[in-house]
């Protein structure tokens, strides 16, 4: 073999093998920059989420009869527990059903005297939350109506609004046949009215003060007392004075099916003291109201009455503006 042509072929074997040496050399390259380090935020406690504010709890139906059995039911949040108070003394709880509705049976009955409903929800831990409306019960001795004359003994439940107005629940003499009522006449210190009663459910009834139309109300349904409830409130305040209130149920003609009517007295601002023994009925007053405030026991009620049967015909519904005496009590 001629050795020239051997060096060239060592020669070439060497430069090929430097060449697939060089390609399979890790390539140099620019160093990548380190990853960006984020900045972070330090880290805060989860702030609770805001509560939302709770309705209070409220009475639909008070029916209480002259043994002193009672049904009791409302409107609460749903699924909350409502404690039932009577004068201020649990008597028993409930648990409102997914719509917020509950009826609440109690063991006893109530006994003879006065009685103040109210109501207090509880929601999970959170703070109670209490009725913003109280209902008096009136059970009379057996034997005596709630003016403590001889007759029959009829309850009178009656519910005190927030606004100082007065809704009826229920009313001595029962249900058998439904008659149109006013069960409450209230004003504030502007004159502006407040009316409200009971008549068959449904029903259209028309108010006229001295014979001046001032406005109209539906019956709602009967909710347990025979009877569905009023109220309407006008537009135009009343000015001091005496007056005759009308109300009127009417049919779909207009034709006036049954008719209340009484007297109502509007009394003036109180710009002195009465004289001692004196007291002018206000707003949202009743009988069993002045009796506690005046002899401390509602039940004393009956003293009132009889010292003024000249002006209360119904020992259920008395007026703002009426004077009463007050008698010591003896």
């Amino acid at each position: 073999m001629n050795r020239p042509f051997i060096i060239i072929a060592v020669l070439g074997f060497i430069a090929i093998a430097v060449a697939i040496g060089l390609n399979f050399m890790p390539q140099q390259s620019e160093e990548a920059p380190p990853p960006a380090v984020q900045a972070t935020k330090p880290e805060t406690a989860p702030q609770p989420a805001e509560q939302t504010k709770l309705d209070p709890p409220t009475f639909d139906v008070v029916r209480v009869n002259p043994n002193g059995d009672t049904v009791i039911a409302g409107r609460a949040m749903p699924s909350s527990t409502v404690i039932n108070l009577d004068n201020d003394v649990e008597f028993g709880r409930v648990q409102a059903d997914d719509r917020g509705e509950w009826v609440f049976v109690p063991e006893k009955p109530l006994k003879p005297g006065t009685h103040t409903l109210r109501l207090k929800m509880l929601v999970d831990s959170r703070d109670p939350v209490m009725s913003l409306e109280d209902v008096v019960v009136i059970v009379p001795e057996n034997g005596y109506d709630i003016a403590g004359r001889t007759g029959d003994s009829q309850v009178l439940a009656m519910k005190m609004n927030p606004d100082g107005t007065t809704t009826v629940l229920q009313k001595p003499g029962g249900s058998g046949n439904i008659k149109l009522s006013v069960d409450a006449v209230d004003y504030d210190d502007k004159g502006s009215l407040s009316i409200s009663g009971s008549a068959e459910p449904g029903a259209t009834i028309q108010i006229y003060l001295d014979n001046r139309f001032i406005g109209h109300a539906k019956t709602g349904p009967d909710k347990g007392q025979g009877s569905g409830n009023w109220s309407m409130n006008p537009d135009d305040p009343v000015k001091p004075g005496l007056y005759t209130l009308r109300a009127d149920q009417v049919d779909n003609a207009s034709k006036v099916i049954q008719r209340v009517e009484f007297p109502f007295s509007r009394a003036e601002p109180m710009k002195e003291e009465m004289k001692e023994g004196t007291f002018v009925v206000q707003p949202g007053n009743s009988l069993w109201r002045i009796a506690r405030s005046s002899y401390g026991k509602g039940i004393n009620y009956t003293i009132i009455y009889e010292a003024n049967k000249d002006q209360i015909g119904n020992p259920d519904l008395i007026y703002p503006g009426q004077i009463f005496k007050l008698p010591e009590n003896q």
